[in-house]
């Protein structure tokens, strides 16, 4: 097909746009978690008493790998004192960390080294489900703020987290994320979406969780690379009539959404 110059020039300048709007994506996300990962990984550094925040340290996005190992799966000497915020069950591959900021708030992490949400090993059958077990462990939480019953689960893209160790979040719902999903009626339309946060979360109800949702979303988005793995962030929250949402969306430099659905519970601070 015939093409006058002025039309190929502007054919090729388009094509340029796009390659340098898809650099710019990928630059924007890697910034994106290496400020987080610098900047948060101090604060959890402080606030769980983890140390590695120090020049010359180890990695400090490795501090809650280091806890988790040496707590769970070290040798700890006979006089040694195990600590008093972190469970452990390594039948199962899990342990659970009160985090010191927030009343109520609990992170589940494997026992096993899982980077996070990109992690090849969560797309396996037998890998432990940890969303699952992560709802078993709500009751901590629950004791934590008698009388608020409404607890979320949530966990963060690679470029809305500061640790690279897979971790999920149990605390209490924001009030609006909450009266949002109220609003929904079931069975839900494929593709509901909600708006939440500045963000728009696609949402899937769930009867049980014994199917992972990390699975379950790396179909639904079509991520089957690790990159693109890395770039979902899910929340699970109860439909108050034993079943679920599955709540999923995944970091966007255009929309400047770093993949953080740790957004939609209460909000928490270290004083």
């Amino acid at each position: 097909m015939f093409m006058s110059p002025i039309a190929a020039r502007a054919n090729q300048k388009g094509s340029e746009l796009v390659r340098m709007r898809g650099a710019c994506v990928r630059v924007w996300l890697t910034l994106a978690a290496r400020g987080c990962a610098r900047a948060l990984a101090c604060v959890l550094c402080v606030s769980l008493g983890l140390g590695g925040c120090t020049r010359n340290s180890e990695p400090a996005d490795l501090a809650l790998w280091r806890l988790v190992d040496k707590g769970c799966n070290g040798v700890q000497p006979a006089q040694a004192r195990p600590r008093a915020d972190l469970a452990c069950d390594t039948s199962r591959g899990y342990a659970v960390l009160k985090d010191r900021c927030g009343a109520a708030h609990f992170l589940l992490i494997p026992t096993a080294r899982r980077a996070g949400i990109e992690s090849p090993e969560l797309q396996a059958p037998d890998e432990p489900n940890y969303f699952a077990l992560a709802w078993e462990q709500r009751g901590r939480t629950l004791a934590a703020v008698p009388g608020d019953t409404d607890v979320g689960l949530a966990i963060n893209s690679r470029y809305g987290r500061s640790q690279s160790q897979l971790h999920i979040h149990i605390d209490r719902l924001r009030p609006e994320v909450r009266a949002a999903l109220r609003t929904l009626r079931l069975p839900l339309p494929v593709d509901t979406q909600l708006q939440l946060m500045g963000h728009r979360y696609r949402v899937d109800h769930l009867q049980t969780l014994a199917d992972s949702p990390f699975a379950l979303a790396a179909r639904d988005w079509g991520a089957r690379t690790l990159e693109e793995r890395a770039r979902l962030t899910l929340a699970v929250v109860s439909d108050g009539d034993g079943g679920f949402f599955l709540l999923s969306d995944r970091a966007d430099a255009a929309a400047l959404d770093r993949g953080h659905a740790e957004e939609l519970l209460l909000p928490r601070s270290c004083s």
